[in-house]
């Protein structure tokens, strides 16, 4: 009666531990730090989802006792935490990096 696909429809942004990669014993690879970003002007889900449209899950961990402030106020006043893979660290660092626009004349 149902189509399988449309059951897992708004299940993408909870699919970080099926899209992280694993190591041959399939234990998930160590998570390094790539950079704060602040919840409250949005700057850490448009991060979140420019690296997912590169395919690199990115885990986020709020900072202090921000997840007071994330249920109360939908954002953390204190910033999150944004961890990536190991292996996709560079990756994610350069389409993070800002662009010189001297660069682009």
């Amino acid at each position: 009666m149902f189509d399988e696909n449309k059951l897992t429809w708004g299940r993408e942004q909870h699919d970080v531990m099926d899209r992280w990669p694993k190591a041959e014993d399939g234990t998930p690879e160590q998570a390094v730090f790539l950079t704060n970003a602040f919840e409250a002007d949005s700057q850490a889900d448009l991060i979140v989802q420019m690296l997912r449209s590169y395919d690199i899950p990115v885990m986020k961990k709020y900072d202090k006792d921000g997840t007071l402030g994330k249920v109360v106020l939908g954002f953390s006043g204190y910033g999150t935490s944004l961890y990536v893979p190991a292996s996709l660290l560079e990756d994610a660092q350069n389409l993070i990096k800002p662009v010189d626009e001297e660069d682009l004349k």
